[in-house]
């Protein structure tokens, strides 16, 4: 995995939450297995930058002063009309113990029902997981290739996830699906509508 850093300052929880947010800051906290939380400040750039390659399952090296951290982002808070982090948790990392993350699914190959005719549905985006750190990935791929007639369905079960991983998403769950296009069921139901009223 790319090694990733952020830059950090530590902040005092008297200043203001808008104070930071207007000096274009994201205002934030790393939380710890057996210490104290610590709050920090990052730009908000930076982070957006960041995260767009990190998301929730990439170790970030984060730099507090003279100190580095390796964390992962464990939630977060947007502004729900633009889009702007509000807030960020981080979780720090503890060496040797498993994380709880979310890995996101990167969909490959071609659907021989989709190429024909079929419309793709893409149920889930990430699988939650419980890895040790040394063995994180970025993503799961999905193979869509197998989805090769109408009606064929990606699980979670089918998905080739190493045994390293302790996959907390229900393994029914439904990863991708090729359907039957809304054109054709619609005018399957106007044609049984019409066989219906001559009877």
């Amino acid at each position: 995995m790319e090694n990733l850093n952020l830059n950090a300052q530590a902040r005092n929880t008297e200043e203001k939450l808008k104070d930071i947010r207007a000096a274009k800051m994201i205002p934030a906290v790393v939380y710890w297995k057996n210490q104290e939380p610590i709050a920090i400040k990052m730009d908000n750039s930076e982070f957006i930058k960041l995260f767009r390659v990190s998301g929730e399952s990439h170790i970030i090296n984060l730099n507090i002063g003279k100190k580095s951290i390796e964390v992962l982002v464990h939630d977060f808070q947007k502004e729900p009309v633009r889009g702007d982090f509000l807030h960020v948790d981080f979780f720090a990392i503890t060496k040797g113990e498993k994380v709880h993350t979310k890995i996101h699914l990167t969909f490959v190959g071609t659907s021989k029902a989709v190429k024909e005719w079929a419309i793709l549905e893409e149920h889930l985006k990430e699988v939650d997981v419980k890895v040790l750190p040394k063995d994180l990935v970025d993503s799961f791929e999905v193979d869509l290739s197998k989805l090769e007639n109408i009606g064929d369905v990606i699980r979670v079960s089918d998905l080739k996830i190493s045994s390293k991983f302790d996959v907390l998403t229900n393994s029914d769950d439904i990863v991708a699906i090729a359907s039957k296009p809304a054109k054709v069921e619609t005018e399957e139901v106007a044609a049984t509508e019409t066989t219906e009223a001559t009877k």
